[in-house]
């Protein structure tokens, strides 16, 4: 799906926290996909979607006992999470891409080879020659 201005438009918030868990999303969203995973800030929507997903750590504040050890225990999860996160960020930006049907190094190869400000219309111009399968 398109905006007026021709830029694929982003997925509603449900189709968006599926998206940030690890799950797919439609058709009409992967050229907005290739997008996420290229402009200026890919960085910090992968920071993003890790933080939903290190959520369930919260759950944590509800076991019995003090509640300076139940913090720490929030605090260690999404530190370690996060960790984890930065430490695989290409890995997982690699399978989102290949979850939209794209071939690998799709992502680098558009942060490598285009400055920021020409990002949207190389992400454009490579989503019609490689459709998503």
């Amino acid at each position: 799906m398109r905006t007026p201005s021709g830029r694929s438009r982003a997925p509603d918030p449900i189709h968006w926290l599926r998206y940030a868990v690890a799950g797919s999303l439609p058709t009409a969203y992967h050229q907005w996909v290739l997008y996420d995973l290229t402009c200026g800030t890919w960085v910090l929507r992968h920071l993003s979607r890790a933080l939903v997903q290190f959520s369930f750590w919260w759950l944590c504040l509800l076991v019995p006992g003090p509640l300076s050890l139940r913090f720490a225990m929030v605090a260690l999860g999404y530190l370690l999470g996060l960790y984890f996160s930065l430490s695989f960020m290409e890995d997982a930006c690699e399978r989102r891409l290949l979850k939209a049907g794209y071939p690998p190094g799709l992502n680098r190869k558009i942060r490598e080879e285009t400055p920021v400000s020409e990002r949207a219309a190389t992400v454009a111009l490579y989503a019609s020659y490689y459709p998503p399968s």
